[in-house]
């Protein structure tokens, strides 16, 4: 279903906004007697990947042949022939009754090794998108730019229980940050003082000053502290013998701010980790003498609110396979908060979802002051 979805919302883009309306009227019109309509009030303010959404959930896998049936009536008959061809030469769906049926926990962990394709953006949906919005963090020139990311992996533990197919999350985020256009630094298996100086040593590399953005991703085990900190476990933690073996999450925040980090002053850091972040306040002036906040351009996706204990293996994977899926679907036309607005929705409404699994990621530490899109392919 997604080459379905990704196919037909490339082949909505290219319609102009009049065309785009009279493609949605038809649908809550009723496209023929037969076809059940869509309601309207889902449709009106709906952009293309919003109305390729409705149409899929309404009509399932018949949504790219009604999809097909709309262009010819509004006169698109060349783009209807485009969309057929794509459709057929897309894999084949599964349908909705198994998609829905009961799995394992094994199964929803195996059926993440698909592979997975980016949609990329195009040149006029860029242009597009910079000219509409009026505040947004403009990308550097692909050809100019070095773009960093730090994906922290912890699977083996000394003394705590392994994180046994957590390989998969890593792989998978990797996956995903080298097809956005980040060049990967990656470790895996850190003690708390190691991830701390991992943190330090990829804030002082030169390569920030010509880059536009970065992401830095922690996995492991994490607790929340009677002293309202929330800490990343070490490889060599010990819940009675060494429980000093963490990292505070609250010092990344210390060591990639504007501060300590200048060579991403007024570039958006993105940090997708398990644990709630407390906030920190304040600023400093510039040699230059103009004030700059500390803790500015930031944005935390965790995989759990505040206070809500540790999550199992499977529930990462839920964690990190829907930050794939929808960075893959969504990223060449959404911005990095609807990104994460849409994770939170398919993880809460995910049939497949076992109930004891119902937790919510939680967006934390926002700060940043434009819209960050990441244009993938450009």
């Amino acid at each position: 279903m997604a080459a379905t979805k990704r196919v037909m919302t490339e082949a909505l883009e290219e319609l102009v906004e009049t065309d785009l309306q009279e493609f949605k009227q038809h649908l809550w019109n009723g496209v023929t007697p037969e076809i059940t309509p869509i309601l309207r009030e889902k449709l009106e303010e709906s952009d293309c990947m919003d109305v390729v959404d409705c149409m899929i959930q309404q009509y399932s896998d018949d949504a790219g042949k009604i999809a097909v049936q709309v262009l010819r009536k509004i006169k698109q008959n060349d783009l209807a022939h485009r969309l057929e061809l794509k459709l057929k030469e897309a894999p084949p769906s599964v349908h909705e009754e198994s998609r829905n049926a009961p799995v394992s926990v094994e199964e929803l962990v195996q059926s993440s090794a698909s592979p997975h394709t980016m949609t990329p953006c195009s040149q006029q949906l860029k242009t597009a998108i910079l000219k509409r919005e009026k505040k947004v963090y403009i990308p550097k020139d692909r050809s100019q730019r070095k773009r960093l990311a730090l994906l922290i992996t912890n699977i083996k533990f000394e003394h705590f229980i392994h994180r046994d197919g957590a390989e998969r999350d890593e792989e998978n985020m990797e996956w995903l940050l080298t097809a956005l256009g980040y060049s990967v630094e990656k470790h895996t298996n850190l003690s708390g003082i190691e991830i701390d100086s991992a943190i330090r040593n990829f804030a002082a590399r030169s390569e920030h000053k010509d880059s536009d953005s970065t992401f830095v991703v922690l996995m492991s085990h994490g607790e929340y502290t009677g002293r309202n900190e929330e800490i990343i476990l070490g490889v060599n933690y010990h819940p009675e013998q060494n429980r000093r073996d963490y990292f505070c999450v609250d010092d990344i925040y210390s060591h990639l701010n504007s501060e300590k980090c200048p060579a991403l002053i007024n570039k958006p850091k993105v940090f997708l980790i398990q644990n709630y972040v407390g906030e920190l306040h304040g600023g400093f002036y510039l040699c230059s003498g103009r004030w700059m906040h500390v803790n500015k351009d930031f944005v935390c996706f965790t995989s759990r609110p505040p206070g809500i204990p540790d999550w199992t293996l499977i529930k990462e994977s839920f964690f990190v396979n829907y930050i794939v899926e929808v960075f893959c679907e969504r990223a060449h036309n959404d911005d990095i908060m609807e990104l994460f607005r849409e994770i939170s929705s398919r993880m809460d409404n995910d049939p497949r979802f076992p109930q004891h699994c119902k937790i919510l990621p939680s967006i934390q530490r926002v700060t940043l002051t434009k819209k960050f899109y990441l244009f993938p392919g450009h």
